[in-house]
């Protein structure tokens, strides 16, 4: 009973340690992000469509692997791709609300 106890409690601890992984994830890349989208709109907005799109479609790739033969890839992997997806996203467009829809480069 007692082992039950401490290994239900050692994978909550577990699925915990993902769950902060996932949330720091997030605060890194919107760090990074809103810093590149900060210092240069160039290089930002070129790395806000070319990173999302390759990682969406390794997403793609490796759930289609994953359909043709189930594999032990952990379902935290497919929230941070999925997340790495969303944060520049996210990021690219509220500076393009917060530029009144004006990107500077594209100006000039």
């Amino acid at each position: 009973m007692h082992v039950q106890i401490v290994a239900g409690a050692m994978l909550s601890s577990k699925k915990n340690n993902h769950s902060q992984y996932l949330v720091i994830s997030i605060l890194g890349q919107s760090v990074l992000y809103l810093s590149l989208w900060l210092w240069n709109e160039y290089v930002a907005s070129y790395m806000t469509l070319i990173l999302p799109a390759l990682i969406l479609i390794i997403l793609i790739l490796a759930l289609i692997a994953d359909w043709i033969e189930p594999s032990r890839i952990p379902g935290w992997y497919y929230k941070l791709m999925i997340i790495s997806i969303v944060i520049p996203v996210l990021i690219g467009v509220v500076f393009y609300f917060i530029n009144d829809g004006k990107i500077g480069w594209l100006m000039e």
